[in-house]
Protein backbone atom coordinates (compact mmCIF):
# COMPACT_ATOMS: atom_id res chain seq x y z
CA UNK A 1 0.00 0.00 0.00
CA UNK A 2 1.14 3.62 -0.93
CA UNK A 3 0.87 7.00 1.25
CA UNK A 4 -0.03 8.51 -1.93
CA UNK A 5 -3.59 8.58 -3.07
CA UNK A 6 -5.18 6.95 -5.96
CA UNK A 7 -7.30 8.76 -8.46
CA UNK A 8 -10.12 7.70 -10.21
CA UNK A 9 -11.87 9.77 -12.59
CA UNK A 10 -15.50 9.01 -13.87
CA UNK A 11 -16.19 10.83 -16.57
CA UNK A 12 -19.75 10.26 -18.23
CA UNK A 13 -19.94 12.05 -22.02
CA UNK A 14 -22.77 15.23 -22.85
CA UNK A 15 -24.12 14.98 -18.93
CA UNK A 16 -25.99 17.68 -17.69
CA UNK A 17 -25.64 18.62 -13.74
CA UNK A 18 -29.41 19.82 -13.38
CA UNK A 19 -30.08 16.45 -14.14
CA UNK A 20 -28.34 14.33 -10.96
CA UNK A 21 -30.00 14.58 -7.85
CA UNK A 22 -27.13 15.94 -5.98
CA UNK A 23 -27.73 19.17 -8.44
CA UNK A 24 -31.21 19.11 -7.31
CA UNK A 25 -33.10 17.17 -9.92
CA UNK A 26 -36.03 15.66 -7.91
CA UNK A 27 -37.38 13.93 -10.97
CA UNK A 28 -34.56 11.49 -11.56
CA UNK A 29 -32.95 9.23 -8.72
CA UNK A 30 -28.88 9.00 -8.66
CA UNK A 31 -28.04 7.46 -5.43
CA UNK A 32 -24.82 6.77 -6.59
CA UNK A 33 -23.51 9.77 -7.60
CA UNK A 34 -25.20 11.32 -4.95
CA UNK A 35 -23.22 9.90 -2.18
CA UNK A 36 -19.83 11.38 -3.87
CA UNK A 37 -21.63 14.52 -3.57
CA UNK A 38 -22.43 14.12 0.05
CA UNK A 39 -19.06 12.98 0.99
CA UNK A 40 -17.10 15.62 -1.74
CA UNK A 41 -17.06 19.00 -3.57
CA UNK A 42 -19.66 19.62 -5.39
CA UNK A 43 -18.70 22.42 -7.99
CA UNK A 44 -21.72 24.22 -8.47
CA UNK A 45 -20.00 26.86 -11.50
CA UNK A 46 -17.89 24.00 -13.81
CA UNK A 47 -17.13 24.77 -16.81
CA UNK A 48 -16.59 22.99 -20.22
CA UNK A 49 -14.18 26.03 -22.14
CA UNK A 50 -15.40 24.17 -25.58
CA UNK A 51 -18.19 22.35 -25.43
CA UNK A 52 -17.14 19.87 -27.28
CA UNK A 53 -16.25 16.35 -27.03
CA UNK A 54 -12.80 16.07 -28.70
CA UNK A 55 -11.53 19.33 -28.07
CA UNK A 56 -13.01 19.32 -24.52
CA UNK A 57 -10.57 16.41 -23.79
CA UNK A 58 -7.90 17.23 -25.85
CA UNK A 59 -7.93 20.22 -23.07
CA UNK A 60 -8.66 17.94 -20.07
CA UNK A 61 -5.47 15.75 -21.24
CA UNK A 62 -2.72 18.70 -21.97
CA UNK A 63 -4.18 21.58 -19.48
CA UNK A 64 -4.00 23.59 -22.17
CA UNK A 65 -7.21 25.38 -23.75
CA UNK A 66 -8.11 24.78 -27.37
CA UNK A 67 -6.86 28.46 -28.89
CA UNK A 68 -3.09 26.66 -27.29
CA UNK A 69 -3.90 23.03 -28.32
CA UNK A 70 -5.60 24.05 -31.87
CA UNK A 71 -8.00 21.14 -31.10
CA UNK A 72 -11.23 23.62 -32.21
CA UNK A 73 -13.43 20.55 -32.80
CA UNK A 74 -14.12 17.65 -33.16
CA UNK A 75 -12.55 17.02 -36.46
CA UNK A 76 -9.13 17.72 -35.08
CA UNK A 77 -6.59 16.06 -32.64
CA UNK A 78 -3.20 17.27 -31.00
CA UNK A 79 -0.40 17.31 -32.64
CA UNK A 80 2.22 13.79 -33.05
CA UNK A 81 4.78 15.01 -31.85
CA UNK A 82 3.69 16.74 -28.65
CA UNK A 83 6.19 15.26 -26.39
CA UNK A 84 9.14 16.82 -28.41
CA UNK A 85 7.33 20.40 -27.38
CA UNK A 86 7.40 19.04 -24.06
CA UNK A 87 3.55 19.19 -23.78
CA UNK A 88 2.72 16.07 -21.56
CA UNK A 89 -0.54 14.45 -20.94
CA UNK A 90 -1.60 13.82 -17.26
CA UNK A 91 -1.28 10.17 -17.46
CA UNK A 92 2.19 10.46 -19.55
CA UNK A 93 2.83 12.77 -15.83
CA UNK A 94 1.59 10.32 -13.25
CA UNK A 95 3.24 7.09 -15.07
CA UNK A 96 6.33 8.25 -14.72
CA UNK A 97 5.64 9.37 -11.31
CA UNK A 98 5.52 5.47 -10.69
CA UNK A 99 1.40 5.59 -10.91
CA UNK A 100 -0.74 2.82 -12.87
CA UNK A 101 -2.21 4.57 -15.18
CA UNK A 102 -5.27 3.16 -17.57
CA UNK A 103 -7.67 4.63 -19.60
CA UNK A 104 -11.06 2.31 -19.75
CA UNK A 105 -14.30 3.17 -21.98
CA UNK A 106 -14.54 6.28 -24.28
CA UNK A 107 -11.18 8.53 -24.40
CA UNK A 108 -12.02 9.94 -28.57
CA UNK A 109 -8.64 9.88 -29.02
CA UNK A 110 -7.20 9.72 -32.89
CA UNK A 111 -6.07 7.67 -33.57
CA UNK A 112 -9.20 5.84 -31.57
CA UNK A 113 -6.62 3.18 -30.04
CA UNK A 114 -3.75 5.47 -29.15
CA UNK A 115 -2.63 5.58 -25.43
CA UNK A 116 -1.60 9.10 -24.88
CA UNK A 117 0.39 8.42 -22.15
CA UNK A 118 -1.67 5.74 -20.49
CA UNK A 119 -0.21 2.58 -19.79
CA UNK A 120 -3.30 0.24 -20.48
CA UNK A 121 -6.60 0.75 -22.67
CA UNK A 122 -9.52 -1.29 -22.62
CA UNK A 123 -11.50 0.72 -25.18
CA UNK A 124 -15.12 1.55 -25.85
CA UNK A 125 -15.50 4.26 -28.26
CA UNK A 126 -18.84 6.65 -29.61
CA UNK A 127 -22.18 5.37 -29.58
CA UNK A 128 -22.86 7.43 -32.98
CA UNK A 129 -19.66 5.83 -35.08
CA UNK A 130 -20.83 2.62 -35.01
CA UNK A 131 -17.69 1.64 -37.51
CA UNK A 132 -15.32 1.85 -34.52
CA UNK A 133 -13.43 -1.53 -34.18
CA UNK A 134 -12.15 -1.57 -30.63
CA UNK A 135 -12.53 -3.80 -27.25
CA UNK A 136 -16.32 -2.85 -27.22
CA UNK A 137 -16.89 -3.98 -30.79
CA UNK A 138 -14.96 -7.29 -30.22
CA UNK A 139 -16.79 -7.96 -27.11
CA UNK A 140 -20.62 -7.66 -28.88
CA UNK A 141 -19.38 -9.77 -32.00
CA UNK A 142 -17.81 -12.54 -29.93
CA UNK A 143 -21.47 -12.98 -28.45
CA UNK A 144 -23.48 -12.66 -31.94
CA UNK A 145 -24.21 -9.05 -31.81
CA UNK A 146 -23.14 -6.04 -33.00
CA UNK A 147 -23.25 -1.76 -32.72
CA UNK A 148 -26.27 0.08 -34.09
CA UNK A 149 -26.62 3.33 -35.61
CA UNK A 150 -29.54 5.06 -33.80
CA UNK A 151 -31.55 4.38 -37.14
CA UNK A 152 -31.71 0.82 -36.26
CA UNK A 153 -33.16 1.27 -33.34
CA UNK A 154 -37.29 1.14 -32.45
CA UNK A 155 -38.29 4.54 -32.49
CA UNK A 156 -35.53 6.55 -33.59
CA UNK A 157 -36.80 8.24 -36.36
CA UNK A 158 -40.48 8.96 -35.62
CA UNK A 159 -38.74 10.27 -31.90
CA UNK A 160 -36.05 12.53 -33.25
CA UNK A 161 -33.93 10.27 -31.20
CA UNK A 162 -35.07 8.90 -28.53
CA UNK A 163 -35.08 5.16 -28.83
CA UNK A 164 -34.62 1.93 -27.19
CA UNK A 165 -31.42 0.08 -26.64
CA UNK A 166 -32.64 -3.81 -27.11
CA UNK A 167 -29.33 -5.13 -26.50
CA UNK A 168 -28.93 -7.31 -23.17
CA UNK A 169 -27.86 -5.43 -20.05
CA UNK A 170 -24.42 -6.61 -19.68
CA UNK A 171 -23.90 -4.98 -23.15
CA UNK A 172 -25.23 -1.99 -22.57
CA UNK A 173 -22.31 0.92 -23.36
CA UNK A 174 -21.99 2.15 -20.04
CA UNK A 175 -22.66 -0.96 -18.12
CA UNK A 176 -20.24 -2.80 -19.88
CA UNK A 177 -17.03 0.09 -19.32
CA UNK A 178 -18.07 -0.07 -15.46
CA UNK A 179 -17.62 -3.84 -15.37
CA UNK A 180 -14.38 -3.61 -17.28
CA UNK A 181 -13.08 -1.19 -14.79
CA UNK A 182 -14.47 -2.59 -12.00
CA UNK A 183 -12.16 -6.06 -13.08
CA UNK A 184 -9.31 -3.73 -13.82
CA UNK A 185 -9.44 -2.33 -10.26
CA UNK A 186 -9.97 -6.41 -9.03
CA UNK A 187 -7.20 -7.54 -10.84
CA UNK A 188 -4.39 -4.92 -11.03
CA UNK A 189 -0.85 -5.04 -9.09
CA UNK A 190 -1.31 -2.96 -5.32
CA UNK A 191 1.95 -2.15 -5.28
CA UNK A 192 1.62 1.52 -6.83
CA UNK A 193 -1.16 3.98 -6.64
CA UNK A 194 -3.15 3.88 -9.46
CA UNK A 195 -4.48 6.86 -12.01
CA UNK A 196 -7.44 5.40 -13.82
CA UNK A 197 -9.98 7.10 -16.03
CA UNK A 198 -13.19 5.61 -16.91
CA UNK A 199 -15.31 7.47 -19.47
CA UNK A 200 -18.71 6.45 -20.57
CA UNK A 201 -20.31 6.79 -24.05
CA UNK A 202 -23.75 8.15 -22.54
CA UNK A 203 -25.77 9.01 -21.85
CA UNK A 204 -24.75 10.96 -25.06
CA UNK A 205 -27.02 10.43 -28.12
CA UNK A 206 -28.89 8.65 -29.09
CA UNK A 207 -30.64 8.69 -26.51
CA UNK A 208 -31.12 4.74 -26.06
CA UNK A 209 -32.16 3.45 -22.44
CA UNK A 210 -32.75 -0.12 -22.47
CA UNK A 211 -37.02 -0.17 -21.93
CA UNK A 212 -37.00 -1.18 -18.61
CA UNK A 213 -35.52 1.88 -17.72
CA UNK A 214 -37.94 4.32 -18.69
CA UNK A 215 -40.62 2.66 -16.77
CA UNK A 216 -38.59 3.96 -13.56
CA UNK A 217 -39.22 7.60 -14.34
CA UNK A 218 -43.14 9.68 -14.84
CA UNK A 219 -42.15 11.56 -18.52
CA UNK A 220 -44.26 14.41 -16.76
CA UNK A 221 -42.01 14.93 -14.30
CA UNK A 222 -39.29 16.21 -17.15
CA UNK A 223 -38.53 20.25 -16.35
CA UNK A 224 -39.72 22.49 -19.35
CA UNK A 225 -36.93 23.57 -21.53
CA UNK A 226 -35.71 27.48 -21.56
CA UNK A 227 -37.48 29.11 -25.00
CA UNK A 228 -35.66 30.20 -28.08
CA UNK A 229 -34.27 33.74 -27.44
CA UNK A 230 -33.18 36.40 -30.54
CA UNK A 231 -29.44 35.09 -29.80
CA UNK A 232 -30.02 32.02 -29.93
CA UNK A 233 -32.06 31.71 -33.26
CA UNK A 234 -29.19 32.78 -35.38
CA UNK A 235 -27.90 29.27 -34.90
CA UNK A 236 -30.97 27.16 -35.54
CA UNK A 237 -30.04 26.82 -39.46
CA UNK A 238 -26.68 25.37 -38.26
CA UNK A 239 -27.75 23.40 -36.11
CA UNK A 240 -30.23 21.78 -38.27
CA UNK A 241 -28.06 21.14 -40.64
CA UNK A 242 -25.28 19.52 -38.54
CA UNK A 243 -28.14 16.93 -37.43
CA UNK A 244 -29.15 15.64 -40.77
CA UNK A 245 -25.37 14.80 -41.29
CA UNK A 246 -25.12 10.56 -41.61
CA UNK A 247 -24.12 10.17 -37.87
CA UNK A 248 -26.96 11.75 -36.82
CA UNK A 249 -29.68 11.80 -39.73
CA UNK A 250 -32.38 13.64 -37.68
CA UNK A 251 -34.32 16.04 -38.77
CA UNK A 252 -34.82 18.69 -35.75
CA UNK A 253 -35.89 21.94 -37.98
CA UNK A 254 -39.12 21.44 -35.71
CA UNK A 255 -38.77 20.49 -32.44
CA UNK A 256 -41.83 20.19 -30.79
CA UNK A 257 -42.66 20.62 -26.49
CA UNK A 258 -44.22 16.76 -27.09
CA UNK A 259 -40.68 15.72 -28.55
CA UNK A 260 -38.96 17.81 -25.91
CA UNK A 261 -40.27 15.80 -23.13
CA UNK A 262 -39.71 12.28 -24.49
CA UNK A 263 -36.07 12.82 -25.12
CA UNK A 264 -35.85 14.45 -21.87
CA UNK A 265 -37.35 10.94 -20.56
CA UNK A 266 -34.90 9.10 -22.10
CA UNK A 267 -32.01 10.81 -21.56
CA UNK A 268 -33.11 10.79 -17.53
CA UNK A 269 -33.28 6.90 -18.06
CA UNK A 270 -29.73 6.83 -19.06
CA UNK A 271 -28.98 8.94 -16.74
CA UNK A 272 -30.19 6.16 -13.81
CA UNK A 273 -28.15 3.32 -15.79
CA UNK A 274 -25.07 5.14 -15.67
CA UNK A 275 -25.52 5.78 -11.49
CA UNK A 276 -26.25 1.93 -11.48
CA UNK A 277 -22.99 1.97 -13.12
CA UNK A 278 -21.24 4.50 -11.18
CA UNK A 279 -21.58 2.21 -8.11
CA UNK A 280 -20.44 -1.01 -9.73
CA UNK A 281 -16.78 0.68 -9.98
CA UNK A 282 -17.45 1.71 -6.62
CA UNK A 283 -18.20 -1.14 -5.33
CA UNK A 284 -14.89 -2.41 -6.86
CA UNK A 285 -12.90 -0.09 -4.79
CA UNK A 286 -14.96 -1.13 -1.52
CA UNK A 287 -14.42 -4.89 -2.34
CA UNK A 288 -10.25 -4.65 -2.44
CA UNK A 289 -10.18 -1.91 0.64
CA UNK A 290 -8.67 0.53 -1.70
CA UNK A 291 -11.93 3.20 -1.68
CA UNK A 292 -10.06 5.13 2.08
CA UNK A 293 -7.34 6.06 -0.02
CA UNK A 294 -8.72 7.10 -3.40
CA UNK A 295 -9.70 10.26 -4.43
CA UNK A 296 -12.88 10.06 -6.83
CA UNK A 297 -13.70 12.75 -9.27
CA UNK A 298 -16.62 12.59 -11.01
CA UNK A 299 -17.13 14.74 -14.03
CA UNK A 300 -18.42 15.48 -17.51
CA UNK A 301 -16.62 16.89 -21.02
CA UNK A 302 -19.86 19.18 -21.83
CA UNK A 303 -23.81 19.29 -21.16
CA UNK A 304 -26.72 19.02 -23.23
CA UNK A 305 -29.49 21.36 -24.34
CA UNK A 306 -32.42 18.59 -24.36
CA UNK A 307 -35.12 20.64 -25.67
CA UNK A 308 -33.57 24.22 -24.31
CA UNK A 309 -33.47 27.39 -27.28
CA UNK A 310 -34.94 24.55 -29.30
CA UNK A 311 -31.51 22.54 -29.70
CA UNK A 312 -30.01 19.26 -28.60
CA UNK A 313 -26.45 18.19 -28.00
CA UNK A 314 -23.92 21.17 -27.20
CA UNK A 315 -21.62 23.43 -29.50
CA UNK A 316 -22.73 26.86 -28.60
CA UNK A 317 -21.80 28.20 -25.13
CA UNK A 318 -25.12 28.91 -23.50
CA UNK A 319 -25.38 27.48 -19.89
CA UNK A 320 -26.77 24.07 -20.62
CA UNK A 321 -23.90 23.30 -23.06
CA UNK A 322 -21.18 24.35 -20.81
CA UNK A 323 -22.06 23.45 -17.55
CA UNK A 324 -20.87 20.09 -16.28
CA UNK A 325 -21.35 18.40 -13.29
CA UNK A 326 -18.07 17.92 -10.81
CA UNK A 327 -17.60 16.25 -7.67
CA UNK A 328 -14.29 15.55 -6.02
CA UNK A 329 -14.21 13.59 -3.29
CA UNK A 330 -11.19 12.58 -0.94
CA UNK A 331 -12.20 9.33 0.65
CA UNK A 332 -8.88 9.91 2.93
CA UNK A 333 -11.11 12.87 5.16
CA UNK A 334 -14.63 12.94 3.04
CA UNK A 335 -16.59 15.95 3.91
CA UNK A 336 -19.32 17.43 2.28
CA UNK A 337 -18.86 21.21 0.56
CA UNK A 338 -20.34 22.91 -2.28
CA UNK A 339 -18.09 25.43 -4.12
CA UNK A 340 -19.85 28.11 -5.75
CA UNK A 341 -16.80 30.02 -7.56
CA UNK A 342 -16.27 29.22 -10.98
CA UNK A 343 -13.92 26.15 -12.25
CA UNK A 344 -13.16 25.03 -15.68
CA UNK A 345 -12.21 20.94 -16.77
CA UNK A 346 -8.57 22.54 -17.25
CA UNK A 347 -8.21 22.85 -13.39
CA UNK A 348 -7.94 18.73 -13.71
CA UNK A 349 -5.25 18.73 -14.78
CA UNK A 350 -3.08 20.16 -12.63
CA UNK A 351 -5.12 18.74 -9.82
CA UNK A 352 -4.13 15.57 -10.79
CA UNK A 353 -0.64 16.30 -10.54
CA UNK A 354 -0.91 18.23 -7.10
CA UNK A 355 -2.60 15.65 -5.91
CA UNK A 356 0.26 12.86 -6.96
CA UNK A 357 2.36 15.38 -5.03
CA UNK A 358 3.85 16.66 -8.75
CA UNK A 359 5.07 19.95 -8.84
CA UNK A 360 3.30 22.93 -10.25
CA UNK A 361 4.09 24.09 -13.91
CA UNK A 362 4.38 27.43 -15.34
CA UNK A 363 1.24 27.89 -17.01
CA UNK A 364 -0.59 30.88 -17.92
CA UNK A 365 -3.74 28.44 -17.36
CA UNK A 366 -2.74 27.13 -13.78
CA UNK A 367 -5.33 26.84 -11.34
CA UNK A 368 -6.10 23.62 -8.85
CA UNK A 369 -9.81 22.69 -7.75
CA UNK A 370 -7.95 23.30 -4.41
CA UNK A 371 -7.63 26.59 -4.81
CA UNK A 372 -10.22 28.63 -6.80
CA UNK A 373 -11.10 31.69 -7.26
CA UNK A 374 -14.30 33.63 -7.04
CA UNK A 375 -13.31 36.50 -9.71
CA UNK A 376 -12.27 34.28 -12.08
CA UNK A 377 -12.93 34.18 -15.80
CA UNK A 378 -13.20 31.55 -17.76
CA UNK A 379 -12.33 32.40 -21.44
CA UNK A 380 -13.99 29.25 -24.01
CA UNK A 381 -12.55 29.11 -27.78
CA UNK A 382 -14.25 26.74 -30.30
CA UNK A 383 -14.70 26.84 -34.30
CA UNK A 384 -17.94 28.77 -33.98
CA UNK A 385 -16.79 31.34 -31.76
CA UNK A 386 -15.20 32.74 -28.12
CA UNK A 387 -16.91 33.50 -24.80
CA UNK A 388 -15.54 35.22 -21.24
CA UNK A 389 -17.83 34.40 -18.48
CA UNK A 390 -17.41 34.88 -14.96
CA UNK A 391 -19.69 34.84 -11.95
CA UNK A 392 -22.19 36.90 -13.31
CA UNK A 393 -21.67 37.67 -16.79
CA UNK A 394 -21.27 36.13 -20.02
CA UNK A 395 -20.03 37.82 -23.27
CA UNK A 396 -19.80 35.68 -26.32
CA UNK A 397 -19.13 36.14 -30.22
CA UNK A 398 -19.77 33.81 -32.96
CA UNK A 399 -18.54 32.92 -36.67
CA UNK A 400 -21.52 33.96 -38.03
CA UNK A 401 -21.67 37.93 -36.18
CA UNK A 402 -23.78 37.55 -33.22
CA UNK A 403 -22.63 38.92 -30.28
CA UNK A 404 -24.35 38.81 -27.30
CA UNK A 405 -23.74 39.88 -22.92
CA UNK A 406 -25.76 37.76 -20.33
CA UNK A 407 -26.44 38.99 -16.86
CA UNK A 408 -26.38 35.19 -15.68
CA UNK A 409 -27.76 36.73 -12.18
CA UNK A 410 -30.50 38.62 -13.31
CA UNK A 411 -31.05 36.62 -16.39
CA UNK A 412 -30.28 32.64 -15.88
CA UNK A 413 -31.72 31.08 -18.99
CA UNK A 414 -29.70 33.90 -21.07
CA UNK A 415 -33.16 35.43 -22.70
CA UNK A 416 -32.15 39.09 -22.91
CA UNK A 417 -28.87 40.51 -24.54
CA UNK A 418 -27.78 43.55 -22.66
CA UNK A 419 -25.09 44.30 -24.53
CA UNK A 420 -25.57 47.84 -25.11
CA UNK A 421 -26.71 48.64 -21.64
CA UNK A 422 -23.45 47.36 -20.33
CA UNK A 423 -20.56 48.80 -22.04
CA UNK A 424 -17.56 48.80 -19.65
CA UNK A 425 -18.92 44.72 -18.62
CA UNK A 426 -18.43 44.54 -22.56
CA UNK A 427 -14.89 45.53 -22.49
CA UNK A 428 -13.68 43.77 -19.20
CA UNK A 429 -14.42 40.83 -20.76
CA UNK A 430 -13.55 41.74 -24.21
CA UNK A 431 -10.20 42.72 -23.09
CA UNK A 432 -9.88 38.97 -20.92
CA UNK A 433 -10.70 37.24 -24.33
CA UNK A 434 -7.84 39.08 -26.09
CA UNK A 435 -5.37 38.54 -23.33
CA UNK A 436 -5.71 35.19 -23.15
CA UNK A 437 -6.28 34.77 -27.07
CA UNK A 438 -2.76 36.32 -27.41
CA UNK A 439 -1.52 34.08 -24.60
CA UNK A 440 -2.69 30.83 -26.70
CA UNK A 441 -1.35 31.94 -30.05
CA UNK A 442 2.05 32.69 -28.40
CA UNK A 443 1.78 29.10 -26.93
CA UNK A 444 0.41 27.18 -29.89
CA UNK A 445 3.28 28.53 -32.55
CA UNK A 446 6.10 28.42 -30.01
CA UNK A 447 7.15 25.43 -31.85
CA UNK A 448 8.78 27.68 -34.39
CA UNK A 449 10.89 29.78 -32.31
CA UNK A 450 14.07 29.54 -33.24
CA UNK A 451 16.52 28.88 -30.52
CA UNK A 452 19.12 31.65 -30.12
CA UNK A 453 21.48 29.72 -26.67
CA UNK A 454 24.46 31.43 -27.29
CA UNK A 455 22.99 35.23 -27.64
CA UNK A 456 24.26 37.80 -29.96
CA UNK A 457 27.67 36.83 -30.84
CA UNK A 458 29.89 34.78 -32.74
CA UNK A 459 28.18 31.08 -32.45
CA UNK A 460 26.42 28.42 -34.90
CA UNK A 461 23.28 30.28 -35.30
CA UNK A 462 24.70 32.91 -37.79
CA UNK A 463 27.03 29.78 -39.80
CA UNK A 464 26.07 28.65 -42.85
CA UNK A 465 23.99 25.37 -43.01
CA UNK A 466 22.93 26.13 -39.15
CA UNK A 467 20.43 22.62 -38.41
CA UNK A 468 17.98 24.61 -37.08
CA UNK A 469 15.80 22.39 -34.43
CA UNK A 470 12.19 21.92 -34.92
CA UNK A 471 9.75 21.59 -32.80
CA UNK A 472 10.90 24.16 -30.16
CA UNK A 473 10.69 22.67 -26.67
CA UNK A 474 8.46 24.94 -25.21
CA UNK A 475 6.43 23.11 -22.06
CA UNK A 476 3.61 24.87 -20.46
CA UNK A 477 5.39 28.57 -19.88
Amino acid sequence: MTDRPNILFLMPDQLRPDFLGCYGAGFIKTPNIDALAAQGTRYAQAISPVPLCVPARASMLTGLPAHATGVFDNTAWLRPDRRDMGIESWPERLSAAGYQTAAIGKMHFYPRDIFEGFQDRIISEDKRHVFIEDDYDAALKETGFRKLHGTEQPGYVDQQGASINELPAHLQPDRWVADQAAHYLRARDRSQPFAAMVGFPGPHCPYDPMVEALAEIDPDDMPDPLPPSPESKTHHEGFVEAYKAPWAQVDYATLSSEAIRRIRHHYAALVEQLDHDVGTVIQALKDTNELKNTIVVFGSDHGDYLGDFGFVGKSWFHEPSIRVPLIVCDFRAPAARVCDDPVSLIDLYHSFGAWAGLPPLDTNWAMTLDAPHPDRCIIGVSALGVMARDRRWKLVRYDNGTEALFDLTADPGEQQNVLDANPKVRARLDAAIVRDLIAGQRHGHADKIVPRKAGFGPNAFHRRNWPRPYPSRIGHT
